[in-house]
């Protein structure tokens, strides 16, 4: 995917999720251990949220590229966000907007292992 589309999929992800309430922090926060690409805050989450864009192309969904260790990763880099930014006594939550050519959907709380 070009940088391109993957600027316009985030873009679409924001305002997707402002129509539905989320107040957006940062975009691409990256850290030595990885990036996410939305923090967000939304009923008194801060939400660490990942866009995944798919074209029809017989490659799987968009929700197919959101794999385990991708979730891994993004644990790491939202905890080392919220070290960085002294959020030691915060709720949060990993989220996903799937970008697909015809639709977008907004998957809330979509990984919860190892969430202490």
């Amino acid at each position: 995917m070009s940088r391109e589309v993957g600027f316009e999929a985030e873009t679409l992800a924001v305002a997707n999720l402002e129509a539905i309430g989320y107040e957006i922090i940062e975009r691409n926060y990256s850290c030595r251990v990885g990036e996410v690409d939305i923090i967000a805050r939304k009923d008194g989450f801060l939400c660490f949220v990942e866009v995944k864009y798919r074209k029809p192309s017989g490659h799987g969904t968009a929700v197919d590229a959101i794999t385990k260790s991708k979730m891994r990763k993004i644990m790491m880099t939202a905890r080392n966000y919220l070290y960085q930014t002294e959020q030691t006594d915060v709720d949060y939550r990993i989220d996903a907007v799937l970008v697909d050519t015809d639709k977008v959907e907004i998957l809330e709380n979509i990984y919860t292992e190892g969430l202490d």
